[in-house]
């Protein structure tokens, strides 16, 4: 694998804040968060609050992280380097290094940058998506993991614990390199998030009906004036365990104010669904003790696509693309029954309070 510790002459140095020159070299043997920020992005307040925690807790055990400001996505970071030092400084009191603006797509994308976007990433794709898009390090200057913008950097920090040797609580991960959480809060009024669609899709949830765990029909009209979740569960995936556990956690808090939780098993990733009906529901209402509905076992890409996924993907929704990425991807749904939210699988569920309170409240 390439590595990111400078070869002969400046390709990789950088230039901070105040025009320095800045040797990679300093950061030789570090573990390393590489991020691209902004300052009116809905992501900044959260990604710096949990951006600063882990620099406080991790700086002095070998870890640091980089920011480069980027206009390039919206035109959430039009300040100068000054302007966006004082942000930073001021309102975040960040301590970590932040860097001359750069861009991170196209024609003139810092050398950085193209180095970092040279891995496989699968569907991550060649481009960064979005503000706050976040690469992982290692010792040895490789790019070892890359996250979606919308992942909050606490939720990365059994990663950044594994590159620093600390000992941790064991979890398993798909091979599939996906960690990429959301956290919708604090948009700000005039941001729309990419998880928001730019037009609804024709229609509502509850033209379709679809089929129970016990192969019964159900009208999802019976759902009409509820905001609902929709999200497609596996058994056997490393997100399984947090997701049900959130899950049920939402569902316990919210379904009296109105929240409805419709869990659809899928074995399109990787085959970690690949029990029958009458397994998939024991396992979750047997370890999870799950109250929440599970429905039958469909498919949410390709041809034989089940009608609700086809009409839950017809939304604009940005970089996510077309398809379902993996097991645990979430869509919100309002009260008149349309998609307002998008959420990659790795979204931590407990994230999404601050949307649903904000649905539940809505008329």
């Amino acid at each position: 694998m390439a590595s990111l510790s400078p070869p002969p002459g400046p390709f990789y140095d950088f230039t901070d804040v105040k025009g320095n020159d800045v040797d990679l070299s300093l950061y030789k043997g570090k573990i390393l968060l590489v991020i691209n920020v902004a300052s009116k992005c809905g992501l900044t307040n959260s990604n710096y609050d949990e951006l600063n925690e882990l620099y406080q807790k991790y700086k002095d055990q070998g870890f640091e992280i980089l920011a480069f400001p980027c206009n390039q996505f919206g035109d959430q970071e039009p300040g100068s380097n000054k302007e966006i030092e004082d942000f930073v400084c001021t309102r975040f009191k960040s301590e970590f290094p932040i860097f001359d603006k750069i861009e991170v797509n196209g024609d003139n994308t810092a050398p950085v940058y193209k180095f970092l976007k040279e891995g496989m990433w699968g569907f991550f794709g060649d481009d960064i998506q979005w503000n706050f898009t976040k690469f992982l390090v290692d010792k040895e200057g490789e790019a070892s993991h890359r996250y979606y913008p919308t992942t909050p950097p606490l939720s990365i920090e059994r990663d950044i614990k594994t590159l620093l040797g600390i000992a941790q609580d064991s979890i398993i991960f798909p091979n599939l390199d996906i960690t990429g959480t959301c956290g919708t809060s604090e948009l700000g009024p005039d941001c729309k998030m990419p998880s928001q669609p730019d037009e609804y899709p024709d229609g509502t949830i509850y033209e379709y009906t679809v089929k129970d765990v016990k192969g019964k029909d159900v009208d999802l009209s019976m759902y009409r004036g509820k905001v609902v979740m929709v999200v497609n569960v596996a058994s056997q995936c490393g997100l399984t365990e947090e997701n049900y556990t959130e899950l049920n956690q939402l569902y316990q808090k919210y379904k009296d104010q109105g929240l409805e939780i419709l869990a659809f098993p899928c074995n399109q990733f990787n085959a970690q669904e690949p029990g029958s009906n009458d397994q998939i529901q024991e396992f979750a209402c047997t370890r999870f003790k799950t109250a929440f509905p599970i429905f039958n076992k469909i498919k949410v890409n390709g041809l034989n696509t089940a009608p609700l996924y086809k009409f839950l993907k017809l939304g604009k929704w940005g970089f996510f693309g077309d398809d379902i990425q993996w097991n645990f991807a979430k869509f919100l749904v309002n009260k008149q029954g349309k998609p307002v939210g998008r959420y990659y699988p790795t979204t931590s569920p407990l994230s999404l309070q601050h949307d649903i309170n904000r649905l539940l409240e809505a008329s």
